[in-house]
């Protein structure tokens, strides 16, 4: 699962009998009291951009309304999403809580309401990368660095990589532990005692703090280890413990902070949430404009992959109102020419470049990143199309980025001058 327990949907409520109608009502679903507001903020600054750049949409105006659900209470979320569609649901976005998921995707099989978010469905996309190709990815670097012997440390309710696949598909001693905040210090000092140097650390990003001060604790923080991060959110975390020591710290990121298109969409996402949140909390939401999570990133791109596939519809067919109940469980009619519509968007977004094929991403760019003395860096990339791309390989290989120590022995010799 990738999205860290984020959830939302997307409610349309449509009064207009051609094209696209003027007014589009939008719900959203987020968890309660995750303290997290980042996707959130995400989410209605796509809505609030979209209604600022007629581009798209020139005759649509979005409004939404945010509902928020407990992973913990599906009778709840199903009510709250029943209720929606009575008054005129069109698409939602599911959440990524598999629980939940699983009772919304029913809700939209059913109904024949295209869904985006994580499901595999027949009336589902899905805007995260493929997690086969993900799989593929993380494979590849793997052999590229020819690990023969590494440990695991994987969340159950986690996992950005296949396990069972990952172990398959490499000829290596692999120990995998599964693990909670509680166990991170226990299972790092197994893997120090068994000289377990190079590590894959497969967890959720609430955790990933944690984690780095264990192994400072651990002193597990020189060059002779390797730390895999999967996740895509390496660079908002504080490194700056790690960064002398020569320790190597690997990771793939899905959003590229760099690209010009990028940042200026940061600095006006920052502004936009210092008008909705404290300042003191929209320093903490947005990290000052330098980057982004995946998750609301994908959000953003989420609400901007929905509404082209409005855009293409509106020029050749027209959006019909639907008295949809989940009682009647009676299929709306539009869902599948919608679905057929977002599946066929190509776009460039904040995750890179976007293709679906069959509800899931094939199209993207994953650029790997690694740790240097002074910033994180970009040192590859890896596509669907071109695999694995290194550029520069000395950072994995040059003996010169490791903390190598000469150790110069003085011998003091006493000659003395034989008589003969």
């Amino acid at each position: 699962m990738y999205w860290s327990g984020a959830a939302f949907c997307i409610f349309l409520f449509i009064t207009h009998t051609s094209g696209v109608p003027p007014v589009i009502r939008v719900g959203a679903l987020f968890p309660k009291h995750t303290g997290k507001h980042s996707s959130e903020l995400a989410f209605r600054y796509a809505v609030h951009r979209l209604n600022r750049d007629k581009s798209l949409l020139p005759e649509t105006n979005i409004v939404y309304d945010i509902e928020y659900v407990s992973r913990f209470d599906s009778f709840d979320t199903v009510q709250k999403v029943c209720r929606l569609v009575q008054v005129g649901v069109q698409a939602i976005f599911s959440p990524t809580d598999s629980v939940l998921a699983t009772h919304i995707n029913s809700i939209c099989d059913a109904l024949d309401i295209p869904d985006i978010g994580r499901s595999t469905h027949d009336f589902s996309i899905n805007v995260h990368p493929s997690q086969q190709y993900v799989n593929n990815a993380f494979i590849d670097v793997i052999r590229y660095l020819n690990w023969t012997r590494f440990g695991i440390l994987y969340e159950k309710d986690y996992g950005i990589i296949n396990l069972h696949q990952l172990s398959r598909s490499i000829q290596a001693e692999v120990h995998m532990r599964k693990v909670s905040q509680a166990s991170y210090l226990s299972v790092l000092n197994e893997f120090k005692n068994k000289e377990i140097h190079n590590i894959i650390i497969d967890i959720s990003s609430d955790g990933i703090t944690a984690l780095l001060k264990n192994i400072l604790q651990q002193q597990m923080n020189e060059y002779k280890y390797h730390y895999f991060f999967t996740s895509f959110d390496l660079e908002t975390f504080d490194l700056e413990d790690f960064k002398y020591n020569f320790v190597n710290i690997t990771s793939f990121r899905l959003v590229d902070i760099g690209d010009v298109a990028v940042k200026e969409i940061l600095k006006d996402l920052e502004f936009f949430g210092r008008t909705i949140f404290q300042e003191s909390d929209a320093n903490l939401y947005l990290r000052k404009a330098v980057t982004i999570e995946t998750e609301p990133a994908l959000i953003f791109d989420s609400v901007y992959v929905f509404a082209i596939g409005l855009q293409t519809l509106e020029q050749s067919h027209t959006l019909y109102l639907s008295n949809l109940t989940c009682d009647d469980e009676i299929p709306w009619n539009g869902g599948l020419s919608l679905i057929n519509y977002i599946n066929a968007v190509e776009w460039k977004g904040l995750t890179g470049p976007i293709q679906f094929k069959e509800g899931q991403r094939v199209q993207f760019k994953l650029d790997l990143i690694k740790l240097k003395q002074h910033s994180i860096v970009k040192v590859g990339e890896w596509t669907p199309q071109g695999y694995l791309n290194i550029t520069e390989p000395s950072v994995f290989f040059d003996s010169g980025s490791m903390n190598v120590t000469l150790v110069v022995i003085t011998i003091l010799l006493n000659f003395r001058k034989r008589h003969t």
